[in-house]
């Protein structure tokens, strides 16, 4: 804002005026919600990325915090966005931005973040070649989320061949919750210059952040408790994870019935007596949980770590967090 100010010829007062109005519409909303409590986890990928890397040296690991940072300030420029094509009521135990501030705030909000990304990417106190590659990898990992959010909202699952409906929801998680976490694991790697096993790393981010949201998605199939998030991607016909392993594990019939159910959202019998009759929450779970050992395995394998490497205790911790929060 400062060099925005300094160019302009306008008086103080017209300066302070600005600083007001910016901070009403801008700054105040980015700080309250930034204050919610969240998880956290994509800034210990961060680190985790360094570590694959080979730890290079740093001069302090406050290097790390700020890339982090600029992680966070995406995710929730897109929790922003999101909530807004999802119409949602809540987000981190509070009204969503475009209930409390508007909608036209909100997604200027939203988007403002994109772009303050890169901004902040700038001021790291790095490389030239680091800053490149980190705009050029968070330009590509917008892209991809942006594709992938495309599934998302062009066509109710239900409507979709079943066939086809592992497919969309593999590849809605892994441009958009998986596109994130290799970028959080890039940023933090590319802290080493010599770095070249990238394709594993690749590899790692999107499958590591693709079964944090099968995890989420399962977390959030539950009729207890009060939170407006709980269901949503059902009501909406998201494809979600768990239409995925409706699709690979369940009948015709208890398509059927799960259809049945979801149609009378958010009237809850009908889907309490298909939870009750049916596995399907349980069998969401294990299969999630599955596929993130065999992510753990295939990491021990490609970047050749042993139980007590730095990196695979890190995300062995944040694994069991992953795991133990849904």
């Amino acid at each position: 804002l400062n060099s925005i100010l300094r160019n302009d010829n306008s008086p103080d007062l017209t300066a302070e005026a600005l600083r007001e109005f910016w901070d009403k519409s801008l700054f105040d909303p980015w700080q309250e919600i930034s204050n919610r409590p969240r998880k956290e986890i994509r800034g210990k990928i961060v680190e985790l990325g360094w570590l694959l890397a080979g730890a290079p040296t740093l001069e302090s690991k406050d290097l790390l915090l700020k890339i982090a940072h600029i992680i966070e300030t995406i995710h929730l420029g897109s929790l922003i966005v999101d909530d807004i094509q999802d119409d949602s009521l809540e987000r981190r135990g509070s009204p969503t931005a475009h209930r409390m501030y508007s909608l036209p705030l909100a997604l200027n909000l939203g988007n403002f973040l994109y772009f303050q990304a890169f901004q902040l990417v700038t001021q790291l106190e790095v490389s030239e070649n680091y800053k490149n590659a980190a705009i050029r990898q968070i330009a590509e990992t917008l892209r991809d989320a942006h594709l992938g959010q495309a599934l998302d909202v062009s066509i109710p699952i239900d409507q979709v061949e079943k066939s086809k409906i592992p497919k969309l929801v593999e590849t809605s998680l892994r441009l958009k919750s998986g596109a994130l976490m290799k970028l959080s694991v890039q940023l933090g790697a590319l802290l080493n210059p010599e770095f070249k096993d990238w394709r594993q790393l690749d590899s790692f981010g999107e499958a590591f952040g693709s079964c944090l949201q099968k995890l989420d998605d399962v977390g959030n199939f539950s009729l207890e408790g009060t939170c407006e998030k709980q269901l949503e991607d059902l009501k909406l016909r998201r494809p979600s994870w768990i239409w995925s392993v409706l699709v690979q594990t369940g009948t015709d019939q208890q398509w059927q019935d799960f259809n049945t159910a979801v149609c009378y959202l958010p009237e809850k019998n009908l889907l309490q007596q298909f939870i009750k009759s049916n596995a399907l929450k349980q069998t969401a779970y294990e299969m999630a949980v599955k596929d993130l050992n065999q992510v753990l395995d295939s990491l021990k394998n490609d970047f050749s770590l042993n139980d007590h490497s730095p990196a695979f205790l890190l995300t062995s911790q944040l694994t069991e967090r992953l795991i133990h929060a849904y």
